[in-house]
């Protein structure tokens, strides 16, 4: 008898940091936060009332969260494309919504420059 072993789930790493998040280059940016990562995904909280459907841009932006010490603000922003894979009411009312990262841009955007608006 052949046993059929659970596919290995990614490991995720607790991450708290801003995300903007649009479905299209002209739409306007919306906000929420992350809640985990992984190689493969993120967890994120949203902030506006809302799903996006289908593919979607998203920047998490690790240079603005909630890590501290030296170098921080030298860590690169993650420019993604993705989808939905799940979405839930969380405990506190917030839509927490898992998303898949199919593409990913590291970019260097020190504390102080520019970001999405």
């Amino acid at each position: 008898m052949k046993i059929r072993e659970a596919p290995l789930r990614a490991a995720r790493l607790t991450v708290r940091a801003p995300v903007r998040y649009r479905v299209s280059p002209s739409a306007d940016w919306a906000e929420g936060w992350t809640e985990n990562i992984s190689k493969s995904g993120v967890l994120f909280s949203l902030a506006a009332i809302g799903l996006p459907t289908g593919e979607f841009e998203f920047v998490i932006e690790l240079s603005r969260g909630a890590f501290q010490g030296p170098g921080v603000a030298l860590l690169p922003d993650l420019h993604c494309h993705g989808r939905i894979v799940r979405d839930v009411i969380g405990a506190d009312g917030a839509t927490l919504v898992a998303a898949s990262i199919d593409r990913q841009v590291a970019s260097a955007t020190p504390r102080g420059s520019a970001r999405p608006s």
